[in-house]
């Protein structure tokens, strides 16, 4: 027997209360993690000092912008003041337009996870469109898909393409605070820079080595990152995505189509709780503090509903080795030769099922 299932919201609308103190105190340890980065790498001395200024500064940069997402939910603080003005200042270290991440997370990813032609993250091509595709942007797909190349199809694919001066072909609208947004980024850009230049003929130092350990690696490691982490929590040998609208919105794929990833050594913990990714796309309202919680009940009560694994070696290469490209109308994750390299059972998930075999298959 089963029972009625909750609304999308209401599932885990306890979670929902934002608490300021902790709000403002997790935003200051980042920032002060982003100065003790940002010294080390500016700092006479070897440079061992100068690359560990770049891993604080890179973890820095994560971990702010997670914040600034949360905040682009509403969800950081209560006051919405206070998430646009914390939430564009935690974005300035990705180089983030606050209003285009919204248009592009809030509405296209979050609206329709993995509906194919909504969704723009790491959307996987058929085999028709990939063989239809133009030599050098099949040998671009290959590389991002490479497991190696995630900086790169973030960096381009997204951050130059829709989170920066995007255009209007690129997003479907264009709006006078998506241009200045990016103004502000590009601003802080050239504060950055500046800074970084005046602090190297001051401590005569070479500006090239400090550019590199202040800026460009923080910043090429946050765009791999980043791509990483958004492919392992839409992209699975057992993830499903979608042509149909009807076909997605019947699995909901707010939470079959998503995955809730264990890092080894708990490094999923650094990141501000992200990784529970199952109930953030449940309810986006919840604040990055609560995810955890949120994600423990939603895993008691729709547990058969949810993917979640611990990732290792194998299992990313696994993953990276069988989701090429994909066969919609079957659900079959392909090679970019067409071969079948993972079948996907695609169910609909209900609130609570009395026996495994009550979950209803979506396949025709």
């Amino acid at each position: 027997m089963l029972d009625a299932p909750p609304s999308r919201k209401a599932l885990l609308a306890a979670f929902e209360a934002a608490s300021p103190i902790r709000a403002f105190a997790l935003f200051a340890a980042d920032i002060l993690l982003f100065a003790a980065g940002t010294a080390l790498a500016l700092m006479p001395g070897s440079i061992l000092l100068k690359l560990l200024g770049s891993v604080l500064l890179t973890a820095a940069t994560v971990r702010l912008f997670l914040i600034g997402h949360d905040a682009c939910h509403g969800s950081f603080f209560g006051q919405q003041i206070l998430n646009d003005v914390i939430g564009r200042i935690a974005f300035l270290p990705s180089l983030t337009a606050f209003s285009l991440w919204d248009v592009g997370h809030n509405v296209a990813h979050h609206g329709f996870n993995n509906l194919k032609n909504r969704d723009q993250v790491w959307a996987p091509f058929s085999k028709a469109e990939y063989d239809a595709l133009p030599r050098h942007r099949q040998w671009l797909e290959r590389v991002y898909r490479s497991g190696y190349g995630f900086g790169a199809y973030y960096l381009v694919e997204l951050w130059w393409r829709k989170l920066y001066f995007a255009s209007q072909r690129e997003i479907g609208s264009s709006r006078r605070k998506y241009k200045t947004d990016s103004v502000i980024v590009t601003v802080w850009a050239v504060v950055w820079v500046t800074g970084t230049v005046l602090a190297a003929r001051a401590t005569h130092q070479s500006v090239a080595l400090l550019l590199l350990t202040a800026i460009v690696l923080p910043f090429l490691a946050w765009n791999w990152i980043m791509g990483f982490v958004v492919f392992v929590h839409h992209t699975h040998p057992t993830i499903a995505w979608f042509q149909k609208r009807q076909e997605w919105q019947r699995c909901r794929a707010y939470l079959t189509a998503t995955a809730n990833v264990r890092f080894p050594f708990h490094l999923d913990r650094l990141m501000h709780n992200i990784m529970e990714h199952n109930a953030h796309h449940v309810n986006p309202r919840i604040p990055l503090f609560h995810l955890r919680r949120a994600q423990q009940l939603l895993a008691d009560r729709q547990g058969g509903d949810i993917r979640s694994y611990r990732l290792n070696w194998a299992s990313y290469v696994d993953a990276v080795r069988r989701c090429k490209l994909y066969d919609f109308p079957e659900h079959r994750w392909l090679d970019f030769s067409g071969r079948v390299t993972s079948a996907v059972t695609v169910i609909a998930p209900v609130a609570t099922v009395t026996a495994p075999a009550a979950a209803a298959t979506c396949l025709p």
